[in-house]
């Protein structure tokens, strides 16, 4: 099973679309760090998440003393955000698997680091391919993620939906 960590983004974006149960039932160990985990702070949010984190369908990654030592003295190319996003970044490529992200900075750190990203929209292809959402249901949610979030690539995703419905 691929391990993915994911970010804030990418978790709040599938919980406004409603489509958290079928996140969690992609053939992926989905984790996130203590640090980014902590950002969550609407209890609507905290309730849901916890249900995935008590499930073990969404493990946190622990960051010990020694670990934020090494994570606070890790050099980056692009000033990063937040240190929950320094966290991800820096497990991702100690453990060697894949990122979720919506933010820029971070994505292109990554890359550079070889770590394979992937945002939300790469999510709901995911979920069809893996024939947890029809196409139908894939594209509905590509819209609503054109409409409900203003940093999403708008020309990426008409080019999904347009294959999509081919």
């Amino acid at each position: 099973m691929k391990l993915i960590i994911t970010d804030v983004s990418v978790l709040f974006d599938l919980y406004q679309l409603g489509i958290l149960p079928e996140f969690f039932a992609l053939k992926a160990e989905i984790s996130t760090t203590s640090f980014v985990y902590n950002e969550i702070v609407v209890t609507n949010q905290i309730n849901e998440f916890e249900v995935y984190k008590r499930a073990q369908k969404l493990k946190i990654i622990s960051i010990s003393e020694s670990e934020q030592d090494e994570i606070s003295k890790f050099i980056t190319r692009r000033s990063l955000k937040s240190l929950p996003d320094k966290t991800m970044l820096w497990k991702s490529i100690q453990l060697k698997c894949s990122l979720l992200t919506c933010d820029k900075k971070l994505k292109s750190e990554a890359i550079e680091h070889g770590i394979e990203v992937h945002g939300s929209i790469w999510v709901i292809e995911k979920l069809i391919e893996e024939k947890i959402l029809i196409k139908e249901r894939g594209i509905e949610l590509l819209e609503l993620l054109k409409l409900g979030n203003e940093r999403s690539p708008v020309n990426d995703i008409n080019k999904i939906i347009k294959k999509l419905k081919m």
